[in-house]
């Protein structure tokens, strides 16, 4: 996987993920908030990316999030591991999957 395929693995993971499934805030929107949180440098705290989030026209509370965050199933984000480990493991090999990235509990609980 090339750096320029990137978006469009991101697009491909995120696709499947439902839109409507929760009032306040969707599946589909709860990951893309964690994947720009965790993947831009340039934020460095929730409150950066809800400011940017709101800048964009995009109505994000921070409580909608925590409440989101305590009630959500970690289910989403194992599954995305796991693809995104599978497809790692087609485009690099075994040996080079096994470091895809370190979490620690400030990016998924």
């Amino acid at each position: 996987m090339s750096l320029r395929s990137f978006p469009k693995v991101v697009k491909e993971i995120l696709k499947p993920l439902p839109k409507k499934d929760y009032p306040a805030l969707s599946t589909f929107s709860f990951v893309s908030c964690w994947l720009e949180y965790s993947m831009d440098k340039s934020i460095v705290s929730m409150r950066d990316l809800f400011l940017r989030l709101n800048n964009h026209g995009i109505n994000f509370k921070i409580s909608s999030f925590s409440k989101a965050s305590k009630k959500r199933d970690t289910q989403v984000f194992q599954k995305l591991i796991t693809e995104l480990t599978t497809r790692l493991k087609k485009a690099k090999g075994k040996q080079e999957a096994t470091v895809l990235f370190p979490i620690d509990s400030t990016i998924i609980t």
